[in-house]
């Protein structure tokens, strides 16, 4: 049993999901069925999988303080940890966010480029206004990352105060920050933001690190949950396995029925259908690493390889397609011209989320963190 493995696996999951997520933005609907068209639609919700890897986020980090939560000497530094999470993620990050701008001055031009929001994103504060939410437009998903790191930060805090306190308060700190992170959720948005165009203007300032900071503490507490029946040695057994393809289930029929809303519908207002579809991935995340058939399932080379690139896949996949997009197939797409393009896209993306991963990441995390290639 490897709680890391079933993690893991997850954002393999998640990573290639987000990919079908654009590709299928891309695809032609005329001529499609009512039931292609349902699909397509349903698909169009899979952007929740950005509240997965907010949740796993959550998870991993706050995991080793669960696991070390009785002994108050083994807790985690927080600057020493700061620092392992910055060089697992900066160089990729950075990479990536050099050569989009790059590319955009090529494809779109230095009028379209926006350095202020650039800057904003390689000091990882994206989310402090509409101008800077997306660091360069070509590549959208890389918006994503400094709301990642202020979630590591905030989780990391609130686990520091959390190992201070006596388990019988664990419920009342929970509820509490809660209720204080959305008190800050409802500031923000009600603070007198100038006006902004283009998605900015639906996103911000809904999109704030205090709202996905919900996300982050529910995968806090399925790490919890998950550290408590590990150390009761719990063994695996058939019922995960339904817990899983129940909420799995549960998640698809929710999106289907959902399909023709936009991915929003949470409460508070916001993306990413919160708390619903959030309580049931983190069902999926408590009972993922003590399933049976599942865990064997899963346990392939295929989702390995996409687990340990999921991080370079994330970041580099929508380059790609804008590229393929804007020099070999030009729009309006054909069902045939777009089933080429995916397949076009999923094959450079692996391939150039690979180089970065051995090239990139490897070499510039931390020893003490280095995965086994």
């Amino acid at each position: 049993m490897n709680i890391l493995s079933g993690m893991n696996w997850l954002r393999a999951i998640a990573a290639l999901l987000v990919v079908v997520y654009h590709l299928n933005q891309h695809l032609p609907l005329g001529n499609l069925s009512t039931l292609t068209i349902g699909i397509h639609q349903s698909i169009g919700h899979l952007s929740i999988m950005v509240s997965v890897f907010f949740m796993l986020s959550g998870f991993f980090r706050s995991l080793s303080y669960w696991k070390n939560i009785e002994t108050p000497e083994n807790i985690p530094q927080f600057f020493p940890s700061l620092k392992d999470r910055f060089f697992r993620i900066a160089p990729a990050y950075y990479t990536m966010l050099i050569v989009s701008l790059i590319t955009t001055y090529i494809v779109q031009g230095y009028a379209n480029l926006n350095f202020p929001a650039f800057f904003s994103g390689f000091f990882f504060l994206s989310w402090i206004s509409p101008e800077t939410l997306f660091p360069v437009l070509i590549n959208g998903p890389l918006w994503f990352i400094s709301f990642d790191m202020i979630g590591w930060i905030f989780t990391s805090l609130f686990m520091m105060g959390l190992c201070k306190m006596q388990k019988k308060y664990y419920s009342f700190y929970f509820v509490g920050v809660i209720l204080l992170t959305l008190a800050f959720h409802n500031i923000w948005t009600h603070l007198p933001w100038s006006s902004s165009s283009g998605i900015s203007s639906v996103w911000f300032p809904v999109y704030n690190p205090f709202l996905f900071f919900l996300h982050f503490l529910f995968g806090i507490f399925a790490a919890g949950i998950v550290t408590w029946l590990k150390n009761r040695l719990q063994t695996s057994n058939i019922l995960f396995d339904g817990a899983t393809l129940i909420s799995t289930l549960c998640i698809a029929i929710y999106i289907w029925n959902v399909r023709t809303q936009n991915d929003w519908g949470s409460i508070p207002d916001g993306p990413y259908h919160f708390p619903f579809i959030t309580s049931m991935i983190a069902i999926i995340m408590i009972s993922l690493p003590f399933t049976r058939s599942i865990w064997n399932l899963l346990d392939n080379t295929f989702f390995t390889f996409t687990a340990k690139i999921s991080y370079s896949l994330f970041l580099i996949h929508a380059l790609v397609v804008v590229i393929l997009l804007e020099y070999v197939f030009k729009d309006p797409l054909t069902i045939l011209t777009w089933i080429y393009f995916s397949i076009t896209t999923l094959t450079i993306s692996y391939f150039l989320a690979w180089l970065m991963y051995q090239y990139i990441e490897i070499p510039c995390i931390p020893k003490k963190i280095t995965p086994k290639k």
